[in-house]
C-alpha cells in the first residue's frame, strides 16, 4: 500500500496574503479543521478504493453473531463476545485492547440500568482489558474492538500547500489554496483477523438474546 493525499481546498481574494499576520491564522485554522479533520474521518471511514486510503472500518472484517441465549444483552456482553471470537483458536497471537465507539454509542453503554433502576456501568471507560475509545468519526451504532499493536499510522511529515487561479477566478481576482499531506493507515491481511467490527449492534444484541 502507499502513502495518499488527502486535504482541501480554500478559496481566497487575491489580497488574502497581504497581510501575513492574518493570512497566517487563517490558514492555520484552515489546517486544523480542515485538513486534520479529514484526516482524522478517513482513518475511521476511508473505503480503501483508488486515490483513498482503507480506514479501520474498511479493514477490519465484520463480526457474525451466533445465538446464545443470554438474559437482556447489552453492549458489555457483545463486546466479550467479539473478543472471544478474535482470540479463539488463534493461540496467544491476539490481546485486543481497544474498542472503538462514539459518544452516543458508548451512551448505550453507559446508560443501561438494571431492574431497580441503577446505572450498571457508570462511566466505565474499558471493559476487561479493552479501553473504549470515544471517536466520533464513528456512525452510531457501530463499533471495532481490536488489537492496537496490528494497525499503523504512517504519515509524511508537513503540509504541501499551493496556490494559483482555477478557471474564471483569474478574472475575478481571486485564487484557490490547495493543501495536501499524505497518509496510510495500515492493517496487513494477515493481521486483520485480530480486529472485528459490529456494523449493527442492535440487531447483534437480539442474536446474542436468542
Amino acid at each position: 500500500k502507499e502513502l495518499v493525499k488527502i486535504g482541501d481546498t480554500l478559496p481566497v481574494s487575491e489580497e488574502f496574503g497581504t497581510d501575513e499576520v492574518t493570512a497566517a491564522a487563517e490558514l492555520e485554522m484552515f489546517l486544523d479543521t480542515n485538513v486534520r479533520t479529514k484526516r482524522d474521518d478517513a482513518l475511521v471511514n476511508g473505503p480503501g478504493t483508488a486515490g483513498e486510503i482503507e480506514g479501520l472500518i474498511a479493514a477490519a472484517p465484520a463480526y457474525v453473531p451466533a445465538a446464545a441465549g443470554i438474559v437482556a444483552p447489552n453492549i458489555y456482553d457483545l463486546a466479550k463476545k467479539v473478543k472471544t471470537a478474535i482470540t479463539f483458536n488463534r493461540g496467544s497471537k491476539y490481546s485486543p485492547d481497544i474498542l472503538v465507539m462514539n459518544d452516543n454509542t458508548a451512551d448505550e453503554l453507559h446508560l443501561t440500568k438494571d431492574a431497580n433502576e441503577n446505572y450498571i456501568f457508570p462511566d466505565t471507560m474499558g471493559i476487561g482489558s479493552m479501553t473504549i475509545v470515544i471517536d466520533n468519526n464513528m456512525a452510531n451504532n457501530v463499533m471495532v474492538i481490536g488489537d492496537r499493536r496490528y494497525a499503523r499510522i504512517y504519515e509524511k511529515y508537513g503540509v504541501l500547500i499551493s496556490r494559483a487561479p482555477i478557471a474564471e477566478q483569474f478574472v475575478e481576482d481571486m485564487e484557490t489554496i490547495k493543501v495536501r499531506t499524505r497518509l496510510l493507515f495500515l492493517i496487513r491481511n494477515v493481521d486483520k483477523t485480530g480486529f472485528l467490527k459490529v456494523t449493527d449492534i442492535d440487531a447483534a444484541l437480539v442474536t446474542l438474546g436468542s
